[in-house]
């Protein structure tokens, strides 16, 4: 059994950064096919083709996706994907204690879209159509991440000079790399999930941090998410979503040397150390909330309290 899906797509979008503006048009074909051998083995193979026009200047991308599932016996699955990805669009992230501005900047003739390859395997299993749970591993590379030079950012200094924002930013590599736990309740009164990630995700520029490896901000080592809900009756329900992870990584002042000079105006100078060597406090978030639901022949309403 066989079925394809063809998309095609289109986007003319301006950028402005600072003082400049920047005019591009992407173009996008995806072709997929679900396929389908005996009972037990299905398959999604699909191919997301691109192209990205800019200043004169035109990129273009074949990016492979596949996704596999196999039915084992005693109702376990093993799954397994691998996909390649082009994005043409850059996250600027501010990694210090400075303004938490996190801008999106694009592909130029200087600025080359990031690519990146992900590949995962897993097994899941279902027990009585109630209990589902699974756990994957995943790895990623990724190449072309944009990144401030050491002492740049997007806030011009009085005075200073109106240069192009592609002599603010660097280019460099990454790597992501972990494994994923899922437990779900789907049916009873009593329903919800628990999810835990366990992840590392790294970068490496040749102009920072000395070409050395470090932390990405967004490195969260651990990630646990609790959701559960109640039906207390047939109008009345609770639920329950907490969140805990580990904190953000960023880079902070180590040191400050003071330096004299002789007419009296000496310069200081800020050490960081070793870039996103410093991590913050787990965060954490409880939600709670009550539902009560009424329904008639011609009414049906809803009254949530978050």
């Amino acid at each position: 059994v066989s079925q394809a899906n063809i998309t095609v797509g289109a986007i003319d979008t301006a950028f402005n950064t600072g003082s400049q503006d920047t005019r591009a048009n992407e173009f996008a074909l995806y072709v997929e096919d679900d396929m389908k051998i005996g009972s037990k083995f299905q398959a999604n193979v699909g191919v997301h083709t691109s192209a990205f026009s800019v200043e004169g200047k035109t990129y273009y991308s074949a990016q492979p996706r596949l996704g596999m599932l196999y039915h084992l016996p005693k109702g376990y699955s093993l799954k397994g994907s691998f996909a390649t990805m082009t994005q043409y669009i850059h996250l600027l992230t501010n990694e210090g204690l400075g303004l938490p501005t996190d801008l999106w900047v694009p592909t130029t003739k200087e600025v080359l879209p990031e690519r990146s390859w992900q590949t995962g395997i897993g097994i899941a299993k279902t027990f009585n159509d109630v209990f589902e749970v699974s756990i994957e591993g995943y790895y990623k590379e990724m190449t072309n991440l944009v990144s401030y030079v050491e002492g740049a950012s997007f806030i011009a200094e009085p005075g200073a000079d109106d240069e192009s924002w592609e002599t603010r930013v660097t280019q460099g590599n990454g790597t992501s790399y972990g494994a994923e736990f899922f437990l779900q309740k789907k049916s009873g009164d009593f329903t919800g999930w628990i999810g835990y990630t366990l992840a590392w995700t790294n970068k490496q520029f040749d102009e920072l941090n000395n070409g050395n490896t470090f932390a990405a901000k967004y490195d969260r080592r651990h990630d646990l998410t609790l959701s559960l809900s109640y039906q207390i009756s047939a109008k009345w329900s609770i639920s329950s979503l907490f969140v805990i992870g580990s904190g953000h990584a960023l880079s902070v002042p180590q040191d400050v040397y003071y330096t004299p000079s002789a007419n009296g105006f000496g310069s200081y100078y800020i050490d960081y150390g070793e870039r996103n060597a410093y991590r913050l406090k787990p965060y954490h978030r409880l939600d709670l909330s009550v539902k009560y639901s009424s329904k008639s022949k011609r009414v049906q309403s809803h009254f949530k309290l978050d």
